[in-house]
């Protein structure tokens, strides 16, 4: 729990004297009904107006956390939120402590995605929101890491992404870029020559025998995180698989790459369902640009999904399509597909669907929608497209069907 209000006041009067101009009345019966714990706090106080001192919560969260208890509902503040759901945690909200996990879960956002990972990751009630979270990481990995908000995350939260199977990163030279990046803001850390670091378990996670040696020494030469022992031995056991060299004590032996998760499978072959992030979506919209999903295979034919801006009669729209990838192939292929594409809302309000039956061939390999959206409709935030990080997510489905 922040207790900065604490920290800002140098001594104990003066904490008081902040304390006391805090004071709150509020219905005993209320309260108590509420939260167990104020329920103990004031049977503990006795007396028909019994007076309470919580000296583990911020003025100001308490006040939020009241406001909840008289009229179920509170302003989400994206700054106390965290705060707030560790209060309902320590005074026995669960109500309460949902809604701060559903807050979380729907403002999602590059800068913040680690912090609610860290509140996840402790509390067992935040199983979905840790999920969540995961895919989110998974699936924008590189603009995560490279965030400043990775260098202020919990070492165990850091270890916990490094630890995930799935991970949108070109090799695992990013992941040592961004380890190497961190242990320059942790004060644990010492120099890599020097001692123990603080990062170690980080590092442990990281498969370098997926590597060549050249991408090794080359990552190896841009950063300070390991040591010169462990490099050695390191390079040793990826250019010979039978070293004699040992890898440093703890680190991960497995030599297969880490796979990308731009999709996020729902169901079963031969239909799919995943979310499709478009980042900086008013970038692109802006310069014209494309940005495609990754590839992904139904029915054993491999697809992918792309959006680029389109002009009709001077208005810009952001079309969207589904592409069939050509491989080598018979001429005569083809495919009957159901597709439904969903322009998600930040604020959970009816999102924009269209959807379309088509048989696709070696000839027209991609249908979609020119006029998805009307770009200007999309940018405005009285819409709820965007999330905070400029963001916008697609629900994407594709079913294949017999031929008629």
């Amino acid at each position: 729990m922040d207790s900065s209000w604490q920290s800002q006041l140098k001594d104990s009067k003066s904490r008081l004297q902040h304390w006391n101009a805090q004071r709150v009345a509020a219905h005993k019966a209320i309260v108590s009904v509420a939260s167990p714990v104020l329920r103990d706090k004031l049977k503990a106080a006795r007396g028909d107006q019994p007076k309470v001192t919580l000296a583990d919560i911020d003025p100001e969260v308490f006040q939020m956390m009241l406001k909840y208890i008289y009229i179920d509902s509170v302003d989400f503040d994206s700054n106390t939120v965290y705060e707030l759901a560790t209060a309902a945690k320590a005074y026995q909200m669960p109500h309460l402590l949902k809604a701060c996990f559903d807050h979380i879960d729907a403002n999602l956002t590059t800068k913040n995605v680690l912090q609610a990972y860290s509140l996840a990751f402790n509390y067992s009630e935040s199983a979905e929101l840790k999920k969540k979270c995961e895919e989110f990481i998974e699936t924008n990995t590189k603009t995560v890491l490279s965030d400043s908000s990775f260098e202020e995350a919990c070492l165990d939260v850091v270890v916990s992404v490094f630890s995930l199977e799935h991970l949108d990163v070109d090799s695992e030279l990013d992941l040592l870029t961004a380890a190497d990046r961190y242990a320059q803001h942790v004060s644990k850390c010492e120099d890599a020559d020097g001692g123990t670091l603080g990062v170690r378990g980080i590092l442990e996670k990281i498969r370098f025998l997926s590597l060549t040696p050249e991408e090794f020494a080359k990552g190896r030469a841009t950063t300070t995180v390991l040591s010169a022992s462990d490099a050695c031995a390191i390079l040793a056991n990826i250019v010979y698989d039978k070293s004699g060299v040992p890898m440093p004590s703890g680190f991960s032996m497995r030599k297969d790459p880490r796979k990308k998760m731009n999709v996020t499978a729902i169901e079963p072959l031969p239909e799919i369902k995943f979310h499709f992030p478009v980042l900086d979506v008013a970038n692109l919209i802006h310069k014209n640009e494309k940005a495609w999903s990754s590839i992904f295979k139904v029915h054993n034919l491999k697809w992918r999904i792309g959006v680029q801006t389109e002009s009709r009669e001077s208005v810009k729209y952001l079309g969207i399509y589904a592409y069939k990838i050509r491989e080598d192939v018979s001429d005569t292929w083809s495919c009957n597909a159901e597709v439904e594409f969903s322009l998600l809302r930040v604020d959970k309000g009816e999102p924009i669907h269209f959807n379309f039956k088509q048989l696709f061939t070696k000839d027209s390999p991609n249908w979609g929608k020119d006029k998805f959206v009307e770009a200007s409709k999309l940018l405005d935030p009285a819409n709820h497209y965007i999330n905070k990080d400029g963001a916008i997510t697609i629900l994407i489905s594709i079913k294949i069907v017999p031929e008629s």
